[in-house]
């Protein structure tokens, strides 16, 4: 699972790497982002131009009378998109991009506080996760504001998150963006070879503290 990230480069530079719109300004770095709090993303607008956007994580099924989920939607497991009642619908059509430049996983090592270790790109630089988005509105025009959410899509981990942990987020190669953004492609086949592990040339991975709540640069500090 990825239960935590960080997103630390501006919405600026995630906008610049998929020349698409932005009008977030502002917006501090995330070294901890939790659920419960939003996520930059990166999907299609009703104009069908790419948009930078906040969406809350994780993901709230539209059909929930509440706007909370019985369901665990902070992940959405890749080799399930296509059978599960949650993940069907918006993985045929809302898809989206999550900018990251790290993410976290505990290791288990038996004990009840589990080592956490932080994963990033080892040239530094930000990348997208695979994510499904959707729009919560309130049922019946009950009271309640509508909001989009959104989960990260987790696959089998690579050789490097692997001595770690069993799964990982789904890392979008550039090259995959248009594809998986693309609202006309509704065949899950033509999007299914996509959701593969980063591969194990340029990842890094490396112990750090238990400031499972903390959001400041000490989070992602390397421990010894």
């Amino acid at each position: 699972m990825c239960g935590r990230f960080s997103r630390t480069s501006p919405p600026e530079t995630f906008a610049s790497l998929v020349e698409g719109r932005n009008d977030i300004d502002d917006l501090p770095p995330q070294y901890n982002t939790l659920p419960g709090q939003k996520a930059l993303v990166c999907r299609i607008d009703p104009a069908g131009e790419r948009e930078m956007a906040l969406l809350r994580w994780p993901y709230i099924p539209p059909f929930e009378k509440q706007p909370k989920t019985r369901y665990s939607t902070i992940n959405a497991k890749a080799e399930t998109l296509t059978t599960s009642r949650l993940w069907r619908f918006p993985f045929q059509h809302f898809r989206c991009l999550i900018a990251a430049d790290g993410f976290y996983e505990p290791k288990d090592t038996g004990e009840k506080r589990k080592p956490q270790y932080y994963f990033r790109r080892r040239d530094g630089e930000p990348f997208f996760m695979a994510g499904l988005w959707g729009r919560w509105e309130p049922p019946g025009g009950e009271g309640g504001e509508a909001f989009d959410s959104c989960a990260i899509i987790t696959t089998e981990a690579n050789a490097v998150v692997g001595e770690v942990h069993p799964r990982m987020p789904v890392i979008l190669q550039p090259d995959a963006w248009a594809q998986w953004l693309d609202p006309a492609v509704t065949d899950p086949e033509q999007v299914q070879d996509l959701l593969e592990p980063a591969p194990d040339e340029g990842w890094e991975g490396y112990p750090v503290g238990y400031y499972t709540r903390e959001d400041s640069p000490q989070v992602i500090e390397r421990q010894n």
